[in-house]
């Protein structure tokens, strides 16, 4: 079998978002966070 070459590795650049923009994290705390606080001030007590 002929030896397998493979391309030098490059390492991506770290992209950093542009300012203004809303990370998905934050969008997953922003609906969780008030549905686990409703949750609890609505469970039966």
């Amino acid at each position: 079998m002929a030896p397998v070459h493979y391309p030098a590795y490059r390492p991506h650049p770290v992209s950093h978002p542009a300012p203004g923009t809303t990370s998905p994290v934050t969008y997953v705390l922003l609906i969780t966070v008030p549905a686990i606080v409703a949750v609890a001030a609505l469970r039966p007590r």
